[in-house]
């Protein structure tokens, strides 16, 4: 138990010493106070596209629906 203890405290101990950079340092953002920095387009995009409004129908008899579009027997067949 004390060697696992041990090992565990030495290296988050290394951990923490082998970071030189501050984490500002390595981040990728740029600082707000900074006049070099771009503006992001900020376009508006409509997210539901072409909706149409549709109202709920009866159920018809599927028998027909499916007869409706089946292909039809004849010279094409």
């Amino acid at each position: 138990m004390k060697i696992l203890l041990s090992t565990a405290l030495i290296s988050a101990l290394l951990t923490g010493c082998a970071t030189k950079n501050a984490p500002t340092d390595i981040l990728t953002y740029r600082s707000p106070a900074d006049a070099q920095t771009a503006i992001r387009d900020s376009h508006h995009y409509n997210i539901i596209g072409d909706y149409n409004h549709r109202l709920p129908v009866e159920p018809r008899p599927w028998r027909k629906l499916n007869d409706d579009q089946a292909p039809k027997s004849g010279a094409n067949s």
